[in-house]
């Protein structure tokens, strides 16, 4: 990249505040890989319908679903419903023609029929679900994330998810003292939840944004992946000077893929210099350099004691991951560094002179020797 191109870049930065595009909280649904079922959102949704369910939050659903309703265009002059009491909460109701109502709410007189929709396509059979009830009064609700312009059924209106669980939090003020802790937090997870469904992943600000300033945005991308490039080809020409061991990435789309490399020996294959880089990418800009044992080498560590290290070499070796875990793979000794952005540009140097002054690459021969004798008298 030209002179020319890089004031290009520097002007845009300088003249646009790039949008900080944040992540979905996690919830615990999310966590278990269930947050867009159905079933379960119906099921979790029966549970705070139920007036005498153990979350003490009474009947603070049935309320705010009746506001929803009472201003839909089914009220037109008059509410649909003055009261909603005494009522039982079904999900999955069968009807003769064996179909599925997810969601009953019904009294002696009175009934709300809520087909509940999260990503599929609404092509249920609205007629039978309504004829299916026979009470005085009753209305059918659609449930969905996004709003659905044409129902095509005079009892059945719209509702979005997110209007329903907004309605409900609004009312929440005054049924906290009497709520249960516990069903207080799942409340608000599930909220959380109904949000990340119903928000895209991106807003279209930023979406106006980023084909606005394509070509920009573009070149500060490929710009990144050359400094990745750099740093990767400077780590691999450090380990590329050094004897005795050979250079090994980590396979493309591996957990490890651009993040390090190591320097294997080529004597003992659970032996290396392990360099990771990934981080010289970040605002933190730091990086780790690690003399580090796989497998069989970590069996009798105490072992190590016997090998003549030096005071100097003493200082770096049997680090602290060394010594207290118990996983297939530790760091013997390992060195945190923050190069300048000078040092990013000739970092194989900087990797040689590392392994030198702070004695990794002297602890990692002295290694070496000792694995050799052990072998010998084996």
């Amino acid at each position: 990249m030209d002179k020319l191109e890089l004031n290009t870049l520097q002007f845009f930065l300088n003249q646009n505040d790039i949008p900080l595009i944040k992540g979905k909280p996690k919830t615990f649904l999310g966590i278990a890989k269930q947050p867009h079922y159905e079933n379960v959102l119906s099921n979790i949704y029966a549970f705070y319908f139920d007036v005498h369910e153990v979350h003490k939050l009474k009947d603070l659903f049935i309320t705010s679903l009746i506001e929803l309703i009472n201003v839909s265009p089914l009220a037109k002059e008059a509410k649909v419903f003055e009261t909603f009491l005494n009522f039982e909460v079904v999900t999955e109701y069968g009807t003769k023609n064996q179909k599925r109502i997810d969601i009953l709410l019904q009294n002696q007189e009175q009934a709300i029929i809520i087909e509940n929709k999260v990503y599929h396509t609404l092509n249920n059979d609205l007629d039978e679900y309504y004829n299916e009830i026979n009470v005085a009064t009753k209305v059918g609700i659609v449930l969905s994330l996004h709003p659905i312009s044409d129902i095509k059924h005079p009892h059945f209106i719209n509702i979005t998810h997110s209007q329903f669980m907004e309605k409900v939090m609004f009312n929440l003020g005054s049924y906290v003292l009497s709520a249960s802790d516990k069903y207080l937090v799942f409340l608000k997870d599930f909220y959380q939840n109904i949000i990340n469904l119903s928000r895209p992943v991106m807003e279209k600000e930023n979406i106006h944004f980023y084909y606005k300033n394509q070509q920009e945005i573009n070149q500060l991308v490929e710009f990144k992946f050359k400094l990745r490039d750099h740093i990767l080809s400077q780590v691999i020409a450090a380990g590329n000077t050094l004897e005795g061991v050979s250079k090994y990435e980590p396979r493309a789309n591996s957990f490890n893929d651009k993040r390090l490399v190591y320097y294997v020996s080529n004597k003992h294959s659970n032996l290396m210099i392990t360099v990771v880089y990934e981080k010289l990418l970040t605002d933190e800009k730091k990086m780790h350099i690690a003399i580090e044992m796989q497998g069989n080498l970590l069996k009798d560590r105490e072992r190590y004691h016997a090998i003549d290290f030096t005071e100097e070499e003493k200082q770096h070796a049997f680090a602290e991951h060394f010594r207290t875990t118990s996983v297939d793979w530790s760091h013997f000794s390992v060195q945190h560094y923050h190069p300048t952005e000078d040092e990013i540009s000739n970092l194989s140097q900087f990797i040689i002179d590392k392994l030198n002054q702070d004695h990794l690459l002297s602890i990692f021969n002295k290694l070496v020797l000792f694995l050799d004798a052990q072998k010998t008298e084996k």
